[in-house]
């Protein structure tokens, strides 16, 4: 079951370059499209806990404070992060630099929960990196861009990034996964408004009705639902493990570019598919005792 809901998480989050690729092509930059994605989250959540049991709003000053720092982790700086290294470096490399988070993932978990590090998992991280590299770059060295800083922030990304797995993990006792998710938007939201003009992002949004129920669906789809799924992987697989098959949205994210906008999916890219599908497996595979 853990290696379902993962899976399902990174088919949502594959998803998510049809919505940047058309929000984008509105107009939008990078800040105001993952403004967008987080404060239609928050709204949503807000709606859903408001008619279903607001209870889930009251929450301890300690549990406030942990769901306050996996949203300013994991949603606000992320995001700040990840599109400041692709504004300097490019999406390449900033991709390649985000698909490391699977080995800040294992010093996280070796630190905060004493997981030890399988052979089976490097070779899993191995594969892993090395079929994002493929795929990213269809095998040619030559996409890298040498900006320090921008490599620096694609990193802080991916520290960003593979930390939300621990911070599942080690979620306080009782705390509702839609709580944490409503105030993780909010402080989210709180991180990235300061780099954007939210009143007139959002007036430039609501002039078309078409892009309302677009960014309803950016917030539900390839966010909400994707974090549900993957806080009930966290409950069957260690951090390690969900932040390697999460990887499989690198493959969901290359057949949306086939598929849909056409784009060139060649042998390399497919050899990078074939490693990060072995990475997501392998893990999974127990040495059978021999007793003599």
């Amino acid at each position: 079951m853990g290696y379902i809901f993962v899976i399902l998480a990174a088919i949502f989050w594959g998803s998510l370059g049809i919505v940047v690729t058309y929000l984008k092509d509105a107009g939008f930059n990078s800040y105001e499209i993952s403004f967008f994605r987080l404060f239609f989250d928050a709204v949503m959540m807000f709606i859903y806990i408001f008619f279903t049991d607001r209870r889930k709003f009251k929450i301890s000053g300690k549990k406030l404070m942990f769901c306050l720092l996996v949203g300013v982790v994991s949603q606000g700086l992320f995001n700040l992060f990840y599109f400041g290294s692709i504004v300097r470096v490019g999406i390449t490399t900033g991709v390649i630099l985000l698909y490391t988070a699977p080995i800040f993932t294992m010093l996280f978990a070796r630190i905060f929960n004493g997981i030890k590090l399988s052979k089976e998992n490097v070779i899993s991280i191995i594969l892993c990196f090395t079929g994002c590299f493929f795929i990213v770059t269809n095998g040619s060295i030559d996409h890298f861009n040498g900006d320090i800083v921008g490599i620096i922030l694609g990193i802080l990304a991916a520290m960003s990034y593979g930390i939300l797995p621990v911070f599942n993990k080690n979620l306080p006792k009782g705390i509702d996964p839609y709580t944490l998710m409503f105030y993780s938007f909010v402080a989210g939201v709180l991180v990235i408004v300061p780099q954007i003009n939210p009143q007139e992002s959002l007036k430039n949004l609501f002039q078309d009705k078409s892009m309302i129920l677009l960014g309803l669906g950016f917030g539900f789809f390839p966010t909400i639902l994707s974090h549900l799924f993957f806080i009930k992987a966290i409950k069957y697989l260690d951090p390690v493990r969900v932040s390697i098959v999460a990887n499989f949205e690198v493959i969901v994210a290359s057949c949306v570019g086939f598929f849909i906008y056409g784009e060139e999916l060649g042998i390399i890219k497919m050899i990078g598919m074939v490693f990060i599908i072995a990475a997501s497996t392998l893990p999974s595979i127990r040495k059978k005792s021999i007793t003599i």
